[in-house]
């Protein structure tokens, strides 16, 4: 097979629907926003390949406004000056932004963290998906974790990404 029968499938997706998501959004605990121009940083609601959602109540945003975010995983940089627009404002601060056109190792670098979280959230649903079906079994517990307690009950969420000065982060 040669690669031009390729040529006979279409990828293209049907357009977007309003108020469809065009992308698996996540959220990513201790994620900031420096915007520059602005005072201070804000908290990340959810981030994705092609936007991101930024708690921003009392700041001053308008729609179409065009942004430069520092994306900071615990004050420590990860993604410097990725361009974006606001796309909406939310009556409780919640301030929706699409990037524009990203450079290669920007959105490598946002593919990176999405997918890292994506996983991360699948291995722990899986995980507890088996404790469960183990209990149900009349498996013993392991761990000694109380008998309906979510897997890592009172422990945080451990995601691991390289920074941009090449040190890794836990969040």
């Amino acid at each position: 097979m040669t690669h031009d029968e390729f040529d006979d499938f279409d990828f293209t997706l049907p357009s977007d629907h309003e108020g469809e998501r065009r992308a698996y959004r996540t959220s990513v605990p201790g994620l900031e926003a420096r915007v520059a121009g602005k005072d201070g940083t804000f908290p990340v609601e959810n981030v994705s390949a092609v936007g991101i959602a930024l708690h921003a109540a009392g700041h001053a945003f308008t729609e179409g406004e065009v942004l430069k975010l520092d994306l900071l995983i615990q004050n420590r940089p990860y993604i410097p000056a990725l361009p974006a627009r606001v796309a909406r404002r939310v009556n409780d601060g919640l301030v929706g932004c699409e990037f524009t056109p990203l450079d290669f190792w920007q959105e490598s670098r946002l593919d990176k963290l999405v997918l890292e979280v994506q996983k991360r959230i699948i291995a722990q649903r899986k995980a507890e998906s088996e404790k469960r079906d183990a209990q149900a079994a009349g498996q013993p517990r392991m761990n000694g974790d109380a008998p309906g307690a979510p897997a890592n009950a009172g422990s945080a969420t451990v995601i691991t990404v390289d920074s941009a000065a090449g040190t890794e982060l836990d969040v």
